[in-house]
Parts: C-alpha cells; sequence; structure tokens
C-alpha cells in the first residue's frame, strides 16, 4: 500500500467511526461543505475507486437522509443549507453511484429554492457559498423546467442591473465583505464569493440556450475588466497576477481554490471554451503557467492541505488544466503539490479528534478538521484523483468541472 492509498484509508476509516459515535456538530447537520453530507460525497469514492469491498457509504447515506427535513429551516445556500444535500443526491443519481428517482424527491424542492434565489437576488447576494449563484448553479441542470428556466433568465438580468460599464470594462460589484466595507460592493476575483463563480454559471446558463446575448454580454465585459486590472509584474517574479479583491487595498492574493490567481485562470478556461475565445483560453494558460513559480508554501501564501486554501487545493487546479490539456507541465506541478499536501496529513495521535490537523484561524489556529471545505475529506477527493488516469467528476462543487 503506497502513501497515498494509506492516507486514503486513514480518512475513510476515520469518517466510518465519525459516523459511527455521530460526532459532528448539529449546527451543519445539512452542510455539504462544512457537515456530514460532504463527508458522504468522500466516502462514496473511495469505496468506487480505491477499495470497492467496503459498503458503509450508502447505510450513512439512508440514516442521514431519514433525519433530513428539508421544510425545516431557511437556509438554502449550497454550502450550508439544503441545497448541498440535494446537490449530493443528484451528483450520486447521475454518476451511478446510487440509483434513486430523482425527480420524485425534487419538485418541491426546485420550487423554495427558487424562491430562495430570488431572496437572495433581492438582496444582490450573488455569492457561491452562500447566495444565490449556488442556489442556481444547482437549478441549470433542471433547466428544461419552464419555472427554472425562467427564474435563471431572473438571474441573468438582476445581474445586467448591478453592472456598469468604466474605462477598464464591465465592473459586476458584488463582493461585500471588505474592510473597511465599501457602499455598493466590489468586483472580487473569487470562486467561493465573487465574480469567477458567476462567470462559470453564466457560461453554464448560455450552454442551456438561455439569455445568450445577455450572458454573452456580461461575461466578456466583465472579462475585460477582469485581464485590465491584472498586476504589472515580470514574468519571473513569483507573485500573483490578479488581485483577490478590486477594493483598492491590497494588489496580492494566495493561490487557493476560495480567491487569485487559479480562480481567474478556471474561469478563463470555461468561458474560453464555451465562446471559443482563444485569448482568454491563452490568458488562462499564462496564469497557470506563471504561477508554477509560486511553488512553496510561503510563495503560495499557504499553510496547510486543504481544498480552500491549501495544497490539495492547488493540486486540484493543474490536475483539472492537465485533463483538459494534456500539458506535461501541470501534470507535474500537480504532483508537486500532491506530494506537499501528503507531507503535511497529521491525524490525532490517541484518535479522539477526527480529521486532520489545519489551520483553522485565529480563533481556533491549528486544530483537526474532516470536513469538505477545510478538513481532511476534501483533502482525501484531490488525493484520490492523483491515483486515476481518468477525471473525476467530484470537483464539480467546486466549479472546476
Amino acid at each position: 500500500m503506497n502513501a497515498t492509498t494509506q492516507q486514503l484509508k486513514g480518512i475513510y476509516e476515520d469518517m466510518v467511526h465519525m459516523f459511527e459515535q455521530k460526532k459532528f456538530n448539529t449546527e451543519y447537520s445539512t452542510s455539504l461543505f462544512k457537515g456530514p453530507w460532504g463527508a458522504l460525497l468522500y466516502m462514496f469514492y473511495y469505496e468506487q475507486y480505491i477499495d470497492p469491498t467496503q459498503d458503509r457509504a450508502s447505510e450513512v447515506l439512508e440514516e442521514l437522509y431519514t433525519n433530513f427535513n428539508p421544510g425545516e429551516g431557511t437556509d438554502f445556500s449550497f454550502c450550508n443549507g439544503h441545497t448541498g444535500p440535494f446537490w449530493l443526491l443528484h451528483h450520486l443519481n447521475k454518476y451511478e453511484f446510487i440509483e434513486i428517482d430523482i425527480q420524485e424527491i425534487m419538485p418541491g424542492f426546485i420550487e423554495a429554492a427558487i424562491e430562495y434565489s430570488k431572496a437572495h437576488i433581492a438582496n444582490k447576494n450573488f455569492d457561491f457559498l452562500h447566495g444565490s449563484v449556488g442556489i442556481c448553479n444547482f437549478l441549470v441542470d433542471y433547466a428544461n423546467e419552464p419555472h427554472v428556466k425562467a427564474h435563471l433568465a431572473d438571474f441573468v438580468t438582476a445581474l445586467q442591473k448591478i453592472a456598469f460599464e468604466t474605462p477598464q470594462g464591465l465592473s459586476v460589484p458584488m463582493f461585500y465583505m471588505t474592510e473597511p466595507f465599501v457602499e455598493g460592493g466590489v468586483n472580487s476575483f473569487s470562486l467561493a464569493h465573487g465574480n469567477c463563480a458567476v462567470q462559470i454559471l453564466l457560461a453554464k446558463i448560455y450552454q442551456k440556450g438561455i439569455a445568450q446575448d445577455a450572458c454573452t454580454a456580461i461575461v466578456s465585459g466583465n472579462i475585460e475588466y477582469m485581464i485590465n486590472n491584472r498586476n504589472q509584474v515580470a514574468d519571473n517574479a513569483a507573485v500573483p497576477l490578479y488581485p483577490a479583491i478590486m477594493d483598492g487595498q491590497s494588489v496580492y492574493s494566495r493561490l487557493s481554490w476560495c480567491y487569485g490567481d487559479l480562480n481567474v485562470a478556471i474561469a478563463l478556461l470555461i468561458c474560453g471554451k464555451t465562446w471559443a475565445n482563444d485569448e482568454w483560453l491563452a490568458e488562462a494558460h499564462h496564469i497557470m503557467q506563471h504561477n508554477m513559480q509560486r511553488d512553496t508554501m510561503e510563495l503560495a501564501g499557504i499553510l496547510d492541505n486543504c481544498i480552500c486554501h491549501g495544497s490539495s487545493g492547488i493540486a486540484a487546479f493543474y490536475r483539472r488544466f492537465w485533463h483538459e490539456t494534456r500539458h506535461q507541465s501541470y501534470l507535474d506541478c500537480a504532483a508537486q503539490w500532491h506530494e506537499k499536501a501528503i507531507d503535511f496529513m497529521k491525524f490525532d495521535n490517541d484518535g479522539s479528534a477526527h480529521g486532520i490537523k489545519v489551520w483553522l484561524g485565529r480563533d481556533r489556529e491549528w486544530d483537526y478538521c474532516w470536513d469538505l471545505l477545510d478538513g481532511s475529506c476534501g483533502v482525501g477527493l484531490s488525493l484520490l484523483s492523483h491515483t486515476q488516469a481518468e477525471p473525476l467528476p467530484w470537483d464539480e462543487f467546486l466549479l472546476l468541472s
């Protein structure tokens, strides 16, 4: 058993024990990114691709679904709300991990999700993790239903209303978590909370034949704005090409899933393919190649191996670009970050805490975490992909495919 497989087994067994002991925060009981539904995603992939003799994921799913009541609470966000579990059920059914009548359980949920998406739009909350973008990203797969199609068109119209022309291109201010607060919001080159997620979602809506002229105008104008705000740096400088947040406070961004250069690159790749735009595709590759120079944790601006803002997340981006292009340099770079992620795996020696040790911010500092976003399950999915010759679709939840 090689090092990767051994670590993957350790993550799986740790999650089995966690579910047996029911040691997860009930506050996140409906969460895909921070709760048990995300751990379940890892368990299904582990059983499918690493150890088919294991069969615990279906039992856990049955238990979670029995206790799941989307009629309770008002959180329909993709990160912590009801959209996450329904995305997982749809994903597992779509890729034949399980066989369920998805249409039987979806109708009431879709109607409710649309209403909560409307509420987010009314509040100008276009966040991927916590707002309308995450909900609409889920709804795209149901765009053949008239009420879903109508809502997605309304979503595009709402974006048009907040966008405005600047000398640098079309500004689509949708990020409000600035210090100090900026009235009206700012652009943020981000998947988690910003414009890169919007661009990718609009590409999906465009592919469904919905509001195509408006999608084209917003994406092309906002990408122009994004590229025109690229940092002026030397080709051999191991520094970021794009700022994370357009608030005028800093031009820096770390290598991560949540913000920065890799976010811009994947948005340009997906939009470049959708609109057959060679300039966008060229810039996507330029970004990925430039950031190969940021080959240490310090230069990347990261502290651990989590999927959100750590080495396993960087590996996932480069591996996705490898599958899209077959450029050997991308696979080599992914392998380097994969090894860094493996080296950073630290389980609790006495087994009293589940997950691996990661940096959880100033409040918790270094602590054990098992969830998708910050912990072992997200790291595990990235490591698992490195054992497979073909691309795996789990990274759809991160907008990487």
